[in-house]
């Protein structure tokens, strides 16, 4: 597993902002001990918390891991936000990347951006009730 993890303010919200890449031949329930170890230390009810990533999880499909990773994310009430394939390939597609948040706290939108860089599409996040001051 690869993480990056930081915490940013703007205006009065504080961000925890954590992107996470899971290889797909890794061990999953390493992962998921892994995570929850990482979530119990940086969750933060008075942030908001968004975690985001490449997890190898095909969230289209009903499956045993998806389970057990929605239902650690929403012990920390964390919700998937992305509903469209993330990662075309050939004849198939897949959706393996995501973004979680706590969807009842925030007013979003969530969007592909095909950027033709990989053969994952980006997904983009915003944010409507947040503001941002205009720079002088």
């Amino acid at each position: 597993m690869e993480i990056c993890a930081l915490k940013i303010n703007v205006q009065m919200n504080n961000f925890i902002i954590i992107c996470i890449y899971r290889s797909p031949t890794g061990n999953f329930m390493h992962f998921l001990t892994q995570l929850e170890s990482i979530l119990n230390d940086l969750y933060n009810t008075s942030s908001i918390f968004i975690l985001c990533g490449d997890f190898n999880v095909d969230f289209g499909k009903d499956s045993h891991k998806k389970y057990l990773f929605e239902s650690l994310l929403a012990s920390f009430n964390l919700f998937s936000t992305v509903t469209f394939p993330t990662r075309n390939f050939k004849n198939f597609s897949t959706q393996i990347d995501n973004i979680y948040i706590h969807t009842y706290k925030l007013d979003f939108s969530v969007f592909p951006f095909v950027n033709d860089l990989s053969d994952h599409d980006a997904q983009i996040i915003t944010f409507a009730d947040i503001c941002t001051p205009t720079p002088r």
